[in-house]
């Protein structure tokens, strides 16, 4: 790293002073995840904002280590969190997974440490891991992050910065080829993440790549009970030490719950999935879903329940699209289908459904206790 980094590394710092946050909690942990989608635009100014409102005194740390150009991408993310805090509160970190090292130097490691936050901008969340857990080891980085949200820190991350949350985590695949392949390289890629979110798997741009198929196989195969699908222009605001998750974004996140999970050889059945929007929370290690204080619970139109048929199994508005026709009937079905995949989703005695009052964001329908089926038909 340059001189001039360093420099303007220990001026910053010391105008900062690291004040530990320390409170009782419910799980053991501290510290808070903001968690976006990727593809930020009308919710970005937002998700930034309550990004800085949850961090310690000191500067935000800015690592690019997810792109093929790490300084460059870092250099984006920070320019766009100066812009919302109206001032130089940004700092460049320097780790990259062409250089690995720097995950045991003791000055870069020092920066971490320093900060009162972290921002991890999008690419690949492989080379993130590359870069802070070379050769699957808990550097000395790492441990700096996770001292961080100790402390009552806050890290935050968009696509590659949300994916990598995990841990296992999603490497990379294609939902279709998760169904027909399942786990492995040609299917859905599992490997090691940061750990930071401990309820489960994290997926990103969810909706728009229909990354649901993905999602389950790999459930089936960790064994993790909750998987959380983040849409773009959407972010999970979550708080480590009571375990709620706030959502962020209309149709922001998509939940799944296998507790009832059950597979075969193609098949993956009774998987409970929740469409959830702004203001919506989830209790992370249990599961309890509660509504928005502004939303007002939606009543069934009534009439045939008739099942609703989608030919883009994998399109980018198919499962909401789902969701909202499953959200207007009683007892309503949506088979999705695509070549020889089909996905099943029905009511449930304990399905509920409901919209943000007026006056917030223009969304669809909030819904809990879908049933999904997943399947590749074979003859």
């Amino acid at each position: 790293m340059a001189p001039v980094r360093w420099l303007f590394f220990l001026i910053l710092v010391s105008a900062c002073a690291i004040t530990p946050r320390l409170s009782p909690t419910e799980t053991g942990l501290r510290g808070t995840l903001v968690i976006a989608g990727g593809g930020m635009s009308d919710h970005s100014a937002l998700v930034r904002q309550e990004f800085l409102a949850r961090r310690l005194p000191g500067p935000v740390g800015v690592i690019g280590a997810a792109s093929s150009k790490p300084e460059q991408a870092a250099r984006r993310g920070a320019s766009a969190l100066n812009e919302s805090a109206g001032g130089q509160v940004a700092l460049i970190l320097p780790f990259s997974a062409d250089e690995p090292d720097l995950a045991e130097d003791p000055k870069a490691v020092a920066m971490i440490e320093a900060c009162g936050g972290l921002w991890f901008t999008g690419g690949s969340q492989t080379r993130i891991v590359e870069a802070m857990r070379p050769g699957g080891i808990d550097s000395a980085a790492w441990r700096a992050c996770q001292e961080l949200l100790a402390r009552g820190g806050v890290i935050g991350g968009s696509s590659a910065g949300a994916a990598m949350m995990s841990d296992p985590m999603i490497r990379r695949g294609r939902s279709a080829d998760a169904v027909v392949h399942g786990v492995g390289s040609d299917g859905v890629e599992l490997g090691q993440g940061m750990g930071f979110f401990p309820w489960g798997l994290c997926g990103q741009h969810f909706l728009e790549r229909g990354r649901f198929g993905r999602m389950v196989v790999a459930l089936g195969e960790t064994g993790a009970r909750f998987g959380w699908g983040v849409s773009e222009d959407s972010a999970l605001l979550v708080d480590r030490a009571t375990g709620w998750v706030e959502v962020i974004g209309p149709s922001g996140l998509t939940l799944f719950d296998t507790e009832s999970l059950k597979t075969s050889p193609g098949r993956w059945d009774d998987v409970h999935l929740a469409l959830l929007g702004t203001g919506d929370r989830v209790h992370a290690p249990t599961g309890a879903i509660e509504p928005a204080p502004t939303s007002i619970p939606l009543m069934s139109e009534g009439g045939a329940a008739a099942e609703l048929v989608i030919e883009e199994l994998w399109g980018p508005k198919a499962l909401r699209d789902a969701c909202a026709h499953l959200a207007q009937r009683d007892g309503a079905s949506a088979l999705l289908t695509e070549a020889s995949i089909q996905a099943l989703l029905r009511q449930q005695e304990q399905t509920s459904a409901w919209l943000l009052a007026a006056g917030g964001d223009a969304e669809g329908p909030s819904l809990s206790g879908l049933r999904l089926d997943l399947y590749h038909v074979t003859d």
